[in-house]
């Protein structure tokens, strides 16, 4: 069964209003953890590419006539790519500091908001065991819900950087 027309609009609505709550809430993360999936999903076409330079630089050596020049020249595109390796690692360690950072400061901000809408209630619905309930999963859920949405739509947009550079 494919989803209704209905599904797909609440769909599209829940993703819109956690995007506009992660973005007002900590605008500065999301924009530093969009800058390090933009790096994250292009440093491995740098791999791949310094790979192949390696590859052709050491075919080359073989028939090169001076085998120092030719060893000077591979050992530049190895040392590239290990300085590409280096910045991966400190992309994806600080592309992780930014993702809690934000998601601190977004839980941080769902929670306020929650607290805020339980006191302005009516003492009368904390009677109500349905109200009680819904509160008590919006307290348990919503402050990681928009942060896990978020970056499953970052993980879609750094794999798909990487399979259009691909």
């Amino acid at each position: 069964s494919s989803p209704t027309l209905r599904t797909r609009l609440q769909t599209a609505l829940r993703l819109e209003r956690a995007l506009r709550l992660v973005w007002q809430t900590a605008p500065r993360w999301t924009l530093v953890n969009a800058a390090l999936v933009f790096a994250q999903g292009a440093l491995p076409l740098a791999v791949l590419y310094l790979m192949k330079r390696i590859v052709d630089a050491v075919t080359e050596s073989i028939a090169a006539p001076d085998k120092a020049i030719a060893f000077q020249h591979v050992t530049i595109w190895i040392l590239l790519a290990g300085g590409i390796a280096i910045l991966t690692t400190l992309t994806r360690s600080l592309g992780e500091y930014a993702s809690e950072a934000q998601s601190l400061q977004v839980t941080d901000a769902v929670a306020d908001i929650l607290h805020a809408q339980s006191i302005a209630v009516d003492l009368a619905y904390y009677e109500d065991p349905s109200y009680y309930d819904t509160l008590h999963r919006a307290q348990r859920e919503a402050p990681y819900r928009p942060t896990r949405i978020v970056h499953g739509l970052i993980q879609i947009a750094q794999n798909s950087i990487a399979l259009v550079g691909i």
